[in-house]
């Protein structure tokens, strides 16, 4: 073979054998796999957090709240840092961290809605004669 006839490559200078191609093919999977783990991992995650920081910011006393490990109470005082005191029984204060609030509770139990509505809901006429 020939020195005239190898093929050489635009950039190096050496003879190319179609890695060139593959190097890009391999370059686009790793962006396609990158763009994935950024839309459904990384994104999600932000939003999160950004929840939970706003849930964070938005406790204030006499909020009802549950905590991470199912503990339903009021707060009582929100503290300097990351803490919270939370009454959880007549007399009976908790100290927890704000991290370990779930949620705010700001609804009535579904027993109480069914219940109400029940008693609000006209009369059905006795049809049983």
């Amino acid at each position: 073979m020939s020195r005239a006839s190898a093929k050489v490559g635009p950039l190096s200078g050496c003879p190319s054998n179609g890695s060139d191609s593959a190097l890009s093919l391999l370059l686009i999977y790793v962006a396609i796999f990158a763009a994935i783990i950024w839309f459904f991992i990384v994104l999600p995650q932000r939003r999160i957090r950004a929840a939970q920081q706003k849930l964070f910011s938005s406790l204030s006393v006499g909020d009802d709240v549950v905590t991470s490990g199912g503990i339903h109470g009021t707060v009582t005082e929100v503290e300097e840092g990351d803490t919270v005191l939370i009454e959880v029984a007549e007399d009976t204060e908790i100290r927890v961290s704000k991290v370990a609030i779930a949620r705010i509770i700001t609804d009535k139990p579904a027993a109480e809605t069914v219940e109400s509505t029940e008693a609000d809901a006209p009369p059905t006429p006795d049809t049983t004669e």
